[in-house]
């Protein structure tokens, strides 16, 4: 497989980790914010763990990552390309 190839993959399997209206919502809150999973189920209107669900699906396919104080824990977005499609799509 070609180098192309494997960055083509790479970005298909990001862009179906991202392609839920509440993942994405996630993400382009936590572009320069970070946020726990309770200011997420507020801000999204859903139940918390529907929340922990999606932000786990985001943690697995690397585009976010989550940092424990305590008992809580604050993500934020760490993928360049994620950060690049969101800018993309909102501006």
């Amino acid at each position: 497989m070609t180098q192309d190839m494997n960055r083509v993959l790479e970005l298909s399997d990001k862009l179906k980790a991202m392609s839920h209206p509440h993942r994405l919502c996630i993400i382009r809150g936590l572009l320069d914010n970070t946020c726990n999973v309770t200011n997420l189920q507020h801000q999204l209107g859903i139940p918390q763990p529907s929340v922990s669900a999606h932000l786990s699906k985001l943690k697995t396919a690397g585009i976010i990552v989550g940092r424990r104080n305590g008992q809580e824990i604050k993500y934020r977005v760490v993928d360049k390309d994620a950060r690049q499609i969101i800018h993309s799509l909102f501006g």
